[in-house]
């Protein structure tokens, strides 16, 4: 029994949100950068250690031309200062690009490349279970289509939090 009192499983956070990307789709063909909406969703142990951590990201970008979708595992740091959480992470991992050509084929051309996000964000603890994500902005850059692409992504959402903390 005083095994497991001693035994403290590890916070696990699962987050849902609203999320932005500006594409950097002129290495596509494309005539100006597109904007793409979508959303993100996150689960992470935010503090296995003294305040690093692991995330895994998945994402998902949607506009007339084209959709993509990011999935991304890494470290992350936070930092608990009062009631506010700044994060930072650096995230590993593929890219799924879509590009849709309504009318012209039954095949949309589509590609897998890697992916790395970089960036960080701010997070509000609203009560013992839920924070609000204030913002989480990335760096991200992909490699689809036989082209390197240097794009922005924006998103914000809830956390709920399991576990002990």
């Amino acid at each position: 029994m005083a095994a497991q009192k001693a035994l403290k499983l590890p916070t696990v956070e699962v987050f849902g949100g609203y999320s932005h990307l500006r594409f950097e789709s002129t290495t596509l063909g494309f005539s100006d950068q597109l904007n793409l909406n979508g959303w993100n969703v996150g689960l992470s142990l935010p503090d296995l250690y003294q305040g690093f951590g692991v995330a895994v990201d998945i994402s998902g970008h949607y506009a007339p031309a084209m959709e993509e979708y990011n999935f991304l595992i890494g470290p992350q740091y936070s930092y608990k200062w009062k009631s506010l959480r700044p994060y930072g992470h650096a995230l590993f991992g593929k890219a799924r690009d879509r590009l849709r050509q309504p009318g012209s084929t039954e095949l949309e051309p589509s590609s897998l490349g890697r992916a790395i996000a970089v960036g960080g964000g701010l997070d509000v603890q609203l009560s013992d279970k839920f924070l609000v994500r204030a913002i989480q902005a990335d760096y991200l850059t992909t490699s689809v289509f036989s082209g390197t692409q240097h794009n922005i992504r924006v998103s914000t959402g809830l956390i709920f939090r399991f576990g002990k903390h």
